[in-house]
């Protein structure tokens, strides 16, 4: 028997320190969510988080187009993150995948991503800016922890080359996932970790003088079965498999 749906109470993330009593007036981007796309009331409860786990139980106790007054009336400490720090490394790829990729890693419990400069990536363009599109990707990753409980926001790190990134990592466990190695390494994912750094290409892939710089530095190789996939797809993918390998996405063995 299927019960009834508790009814979830709305969420939204404001970067500041809160405590218990602290009343707080929203801003307009907030004020048009809360009455026109989510439709509160006054008195009704709504949440906040801070990037900090915990969670704010909120009463509206003003609200007009021009200004709404919440006050915090408890605080709850709630984890929803992975106990698995996952750090991506993703060759920047076209401006809608690359958003694509940035939302669904974020709520698949990813804790930082790094958009990397590569041969390959989507930086053609003379009017990319990058300043624009991280400042983007950091509304897009906070948007998605709203949306699916987390507590917690996924880090949009600066752009940086392969090289430097690869060499901030190159003591940890590492995986560069390509479609060029038909080599099977077997041996990847066999012992247990809590952290791991794991690189993606963009449309066009690495070249082979990355992988094989990647390799040198202690990044094992890994590719996703015999079929090519989309960079999105690959990224989303190769998460999910560790997530549900050694981190909190393992409902089958519930």
């Amino acid at each position: 028997m299927i019960k009834k749906r508790i009814k979830k109470v709305p969420r939204i993330y404001l970067n500041q320190k809160l405590q218990i009593n602290q009343e707080i007036s929203l801003t307009n981007k907030k004020n048009h969510y809360i009455i026109s796309v989510i439709r509160m009331k006054c008195k009704e409860f709504i949440n906040i988080f801070n990037n900090t786990n915990y969670l704010f139980r909120s009463k509206i106790i003003k609200l007009s187009k021009k200004k709404i007054i919440l006050k915090i009336i408890k605080k709850k400490l709630v984890n929803n993150e992975s106990f698995l720090k996952i750090n991506l490394g993703q060759s920047i790829s076209r401006n809608e995948k690359m958003s694509w990729i940035v939302q669904k890693a974020s709520e698949l419990g990813v804790y930082s991503i790094t958009p990397l400069i590569c041969k390959n990536s989507f930086l053609l363009n003379k009017n990319y800016n990058i300043l624009n599109k991280i400042n983007r990707w950091k509304k897009i990753s906070i948007s998605a922890s709203e949306q699916c409980q987390r507590n917690s926001i996924t880090k949009i790190l600066n752009p940086t080359s392969l090289k430097d990134w690869v060499h901030s990592y190159n003591n940890e466990k590492n995986i560069i996932f390509t479609p060029n190695i038909n080599k099977k390494n077997k041996k990847i994912l066999k012992k247990k970790f809590n952290k791991i750094n794991i690189l993606i290409g963009s449309e066009k892939g690495f070249s082979l003088k990355e992988i094989n710089f990647c390799i040198k530095n202690n990044f094992s190789h890994m590719n996703l079965g015999k079929r090519i996939l989309r960079t999105e797809t690959a990224c989303i993918t190769a998460i999910s498999i560790i997530q549900y390998k050694y981190g909190d996405l393992n409902v089958l063995n519930n």
